[in-house]
């Protein structure tokens, strides 16, 4: 069955997707319980509690579940990542984007089939889709950690 999916930035209506491929590795595993404990949560800026939680304080929290530490700031993240191209993407990349039109200001975990789960600023941690126009046209790279 599929699952359904947000449309992406403040946009009302669901795209459905296939869903991504179930995690594969321990690593990916215990990635994945921490994103699930997460889903839901509401965007506050600054936040960094299951309260509220803003883009960059949630990857870092899913990476400090699997004992990696890495920067607090989207941008920040991007640099201290290996950048990878949206073709070479792997589940748990982190995947960054310019929102604000000034450098990268956003991100989320990519999870594989074209899917990654973020803190959006208006729906809170929810999966969306690369694809999705606001999304693609505001890619900027990937980035891994793993």
């Amino acid at each position: 069955m599929p699952a359904t999916i947000g449309t992406g930035s403040g946009e009302s209506g669901t795209q459905t997707a296939t869903g991504p491929p179930s995690p594969s590795t321990s690593v990916e595993h215990r990635m994945q319980a921490e994103i699930d404990s997460w889903m839901g949560t509401p965007y506050v800026y600054g936040g960094t509690t299951k309260y509220g939680v803003d883009c960059s304080a949630f990857t870092q929290a899913v990476y400090r579940s699997i004992d990696i530490d890495i920067p607090r700031r989207a941008s920040r993240q991007a640099v201290a990542a290996e950048t990878v191209s949206r073709g070479n993407l792997r589940y748990g990349d982190i995947v960054f984007f310019n929102t604000s039109g000034s450098g990268i200001s956003h991100c989320g975990i990519y999870l594989g089939n074209g899917e990654f789960v973020h803190a959006s600023s208006s729906r809170g941690v929810v999966r969306d889709l690369l694809n999705h126009p606001y999304y693609a046209t505001r890619f900027v790279q990937g980035g891994r950690f793993l």
